[in-house]
């Protein structure tokens, strides 16, 4: 894809990237599940809290419904398996920023994925079943 800029304009890709949550959720959603089978997105639609198909996706730094009600999916701000999967793409020096322009998209606490601590960010799941559709 080639992107054009407007004159006047010193934007580089990665400072475009940083704005663009759709695309870096698209390119989490697409990715292969470490440890696990198939990818991302349909793993985060088929495991719902306390479902075993959550350990290798909080294994990897996600957490699908980090509390029985919740309606968010968490995301680690900083994880190895993470930085791995962003590493080939625009979001390779930090995802988490990103992610935060997504409508309903919030800062969310420490949380435990895995054997990393990170703060998280919260997506509404609503907007990954959605982008799957």
């Amino acid at each position: 894809m080639v992107m054009c800029m407007t004159s006047g304009s010193n934007a580089d890709r990665f400072e475009l990237a940083d704005q663009d949550g759709i695309g870096c959720l698209a390119w989490l959603l697409t990715a292969p599940v470490i440890g696990g089978a198939g990818c991302v997105g349909e793993a985060i639609v088929s495991a719902g809290f306390g479902n075993p198909l959550q350990r290798p996706l909080r294994a990897m730094g996600i957490i699908v419904r980090p509390a029985p009600a919740s309606r968010f999916v968490a995301i680690a701000a900083a994880h190895s398996d993470l930085a791995r999967i962003f590493d080939e793409s625009d979001w390779f020096a930090g995802w988490a920023g990103a992610l935060m322009h997504l409508p309903g998209a919030c800062r969310g606490e420490r949380m435990s994925f895995g054997a990393v601590y990170s703060p998280a960010v919260l997506v509404p799941r609503d907007l990954i079943v959605g982008a799957l559709s």
